[in-house]
C-alpha cells in the first residue's frame, strides 16, 4: 500500500491509524494483541474474524466542528480531531464511513458556512456548533441527520432547516435516504459528544434499520454497531453459545438487537438499559417482529440484575461500553446462580480485567476476535465463561 493508504488526510487524521498496513498484517497484529493479553487463561483463542468489507463500513458518521484563523480571515471546518489533539483535521474524503454519509457530513460544513453559524470554542465555552453525528440503517438506506449544539433552538431555525433541506435534497446519494433532521443540545462542560435535550428540525427522529429477519428503530444515541456487515458474524458467535431454551439475561440490551437475534433460541429473553429512549424503541421492536418470548426492563443494570438472578435465568449476555462492568455487577455475578456468561467486549483491556474478577466462580473457555473497525486498532471480542 502507498504510505498514505491512499487517503489525503493520513497519518494527521486521528481516525485511523493502520490504513497504510497491508490488511493481512493488521489481523496478525491483532490476533498477537488478544494472544499476548489472554494467555494466561490457558483457553480457546479462535482465529480473528476478518470483515468482510474493508472500506466505507462505518454507518455511524461523528465529526466535530473546528475554525482555523481568527476572524473574517478564519474559515469553519470539519473533520475527525488530528492525532492525539482537538485540532479538527478538515476531511475531504474517507475511506472507512459510508460514502453517502461523506457526502452529507460535506454539505452541512458548506451549509454551516453560509448560514455564519458560530462554532464552539472548548476553552472559552462559547460558540453554537459542535459536532455532526450522522446514523444509517445499512438495510434501509435511511439516514437520520445530528446537529449537536452548545444551545437550544436558535432564531430562524425554520428558515435554517429549510435551507438544510435544500442543499441536502441536492446531493447526489447511492441508495440512501434522509428521513430527519434532529438537533441535539448539549451546554456541558464535557467531551461526552450528545446532551439530553432534542428537537426535531423535520423529518422523524429515528430511523428504521433492517438486519437478518429483525426490524430495529435507531435514534441518534441509541447503541448499534457501525459496522452492519460484521454484526450479523458477531451476533451469530453469541447465539452459538445461547443453550437451546435457555432463560436468558441480556444486559446493556441497547434496542434488542442481540436479545431478539438469539430469541429464536433461547426460551425466554429479558433485555436491561438504562437509557429509556433505547427500552422504548426496544419494546416497538419486540411488537414489529412478534418477538412473544423477550421482554425489556429499563434501569441500573446492576439494581435489576440482582432482582431477576434468582427467577431461574442461567444465561447472562453482557455487552457494556468500553469501560467494561462496575465492580457490583461483577460482584453480584460471582455471587449468582448463572450458568453461563457471553461477554461481548470493544475493549479487550477492560475484558481481561473483568474476566479475573469473575474468576472465583467461572472460567473462560472461549474467545474469539472480530475486526469490527478495519484500518484502527480497535478490536471486538466474546468471550465465553462457565461456572466452575
Amino acid at each position: 500500500m502507498t504510505k498514505n493508504g491512499g487517503c489525503i488526510h493520513f497519518p494527521a487524521c486521528g481516525g485511523c491509524s493502520r490504513l497504510s498496513v497491508p490488511y493481512e498484517e493488521q489481523l496478525h497484529a491483532k490476533q498477537r494483541t488478544i494472544t499476548d493479553l489472554f494467555a494466561p487463561f490457558t483457553t480457546t483463542i479462535h482465529p480473528i474474524i476478518p470483515s468482510p468489507e474493508l472500506y466505507y463500513y462505518r454507518h455511524k458518521v461523528q465529526l466535530p466542528f473546528g475554525f482555523d484563523g481568527r476572524g473574517k480571515a478564519g474559515r469553519l471546518t470539519l473533520g475527525c480531531y488530528a492525532v492525539d489533539s482537538h485540532h479538527v483535521v478538515d476531511q475531504r474524503m474517507c475511506l472507512i464511513q459510508d460514502r453517502d454519509c461523506s457526502k452529507i457530513a460535506w454539505t452541512i460544513r458548506e451549509w454551516a458556512k453560509h448560514t455564519g453559524l458560530s462554532v464552539f470554542n472548548e476553552r472559552t465555552r462559547k460558540g453554537f456548533l459542535r459536532h455532526i453525528l450522522l446514523r444509517k440503517g445499512n438495510g434501509t438506506g435511511e439516514v437520520l441527520v445530528g446537529l449537536v449544539t452548545n444551545g437550544g433552538r436558535p432564531e430562524g431555525s425554520r428558515q435554517l432547516a429549510r435551507l438544510l433541506l435544500e442543499r441536502l435534497g441536492n446531493v447526489r446519494l447511492q441508495g440512501s435516504t434522509i428521513v430527519g433532521i434532529v438537533q441535539n443540545v448539549n451546554t456541558r462542560p464535557t467531551n461526552v459528544v450528545l446532551g439530553n435535550e432534542e428537537e426535531v428540525w423535520w423529518g422523524r427522529p429515528y430511523l428504521k434499520e433492517v438486519m437478518g429477519r429483525w426490524r430495529y428503530k435507531i435514534g441518534l444515541s441509541t447503541f448499534f454497531q457501525v459496522n452492519p456487515y460484521q454484526t450479523s458474524q458477531l451476533y451469530n458467535e453469541v447465539a452459538r453459545h445461547v443453550s437451546v431454551e435457555a432463560r436468558v439475561l441480556d444486559c446493556y440490551c441497547g434496542v434488542g438487537s442481540i436479545a431478539f437475534w438469539v430469541s429464536e433460541k433461547a426460551a425466554s429473553v429479558l433485555g436491561i438499559e438504562e437509557n429509556r429512549s433505547a427500552i422504548r424503541a426496544a419494546r416497538t421492536g419486540a411488537a414489529v417482529n412478534k418477538a412473544e418470548n423477550v421482554s425489556f426492563k429499563a434501569g441500573d443494570v446492576a439494581a435489576e440484575m440482582s432482582r431477576y438472578l434468582q427467577t431461574g435465568y442461567t444465561c447472562a449476555i453482557l455487552d457494556p461500553p468500553r469501560k467494561g462492568l462496575d465492580q457490583g455487577l461483577t460482584h453480584i455475578l460471582t455471587t449468582s446462580a448463572i450458568e453461563r456468561i457471553i461477554y461481548v467486549s470493544c475493549n479487550p483491556q477492560t475484558l481481561k480485567r473483568d474476566i479475573e474478577l469473575l474468576k472465583p466462580r467461572y472460567r473462560l473457555t472461549s474467545l474469539q476476535g472480530f475486526d469490527m473497525f478495519p484500518h484502527t486498532d480497535h478490536i471486538e471480542c466474546v468471550a465465553v465463561l462457565k461456572r466452575g
